[in-house]
């Protein structure tokens, strides 16, 4: 897909983010610090979570006002390194995963199923937009072996979500879809 948005007069400069494994580190903290801090208002609660989910807030809980901080004044860096690299460029483009997506466990419906291993790859390269704050769109832009899809992210500059839908559009008209080998269509319904 970048090779076609080269060809469609796209310009690609590869720029730097620094310091990403601080800002995963700091997004986690916050995302697991608060959603601690929600749910303690709703113990009576606490059974209705997936094993993996239990085992999300308990780290939440771990976490001190200190960790907070600190992950918050990682955000504020995080912003700025960003801000950085929109003053070069106007898209930045990544894969949407590290990953295609992962066969899930047939025991994963009854038991639940928790991989951090997995979480974190799915995870690698959306998290900055939830960080930072910046606009992000993903769109298909092919297969691998198994037929699994394979996206591609735009992130932008704050309120310019205009110019990701003009790209994730241009991926839309290069890009041929294929129905998967399994799938429940609308005449199954």
């Amino acid at each position: 897909m970048l090779a076609q948005f080269k060809a469609a007069g796209a310009e690609v400069v590869e720029v730097v983010i620094p310091e990403l494994d601080a800002m995963r580190v700091s997004h986690a903290i916050t995302i697991l610090s608060e959603m601690a801090a929600c749910m303690r208002n709703f113990p009576e609660h606490w059974n209705d979570f997936a094993p993996a989910t239990r085992l999300s807030l308990v780290l939440g809980q771990s976490m001190t006002s200190h960790d907070y901080i600190q992950a918050q004044r990682m955000r504020t860096r995080a912003m700025r390194f960003f801000a950085e690299a929109f003053q070069k460029v106007d898209v930045i483009l990544s894969p949407a995963t590290a990953m295609t997506a992962p066969v899930i466990p047939p025991q994963a419906l009854s038991d639940g199923w928790s991989d951090l291993g997995t979480d974190t790859e799915m995870m690698r390269f959306v998290f900055p937009g939830n960080f930072t704050g910046n606009p992000a769109i993903v769109f298909p832009v092919g297969y691998d072996q198994h037929g699994m899809p394979i996206g591609m992210q735009a992130m932008g500059r704050h309120w310019e979500e205009s110019l990701l839908l003009r790209v994730a559009y241009n991926a839309e008209i290069r890009f041929t879809r294929k129905l998967p080998a399994v799938y429940l269509g609308s005449e199954q319904l």
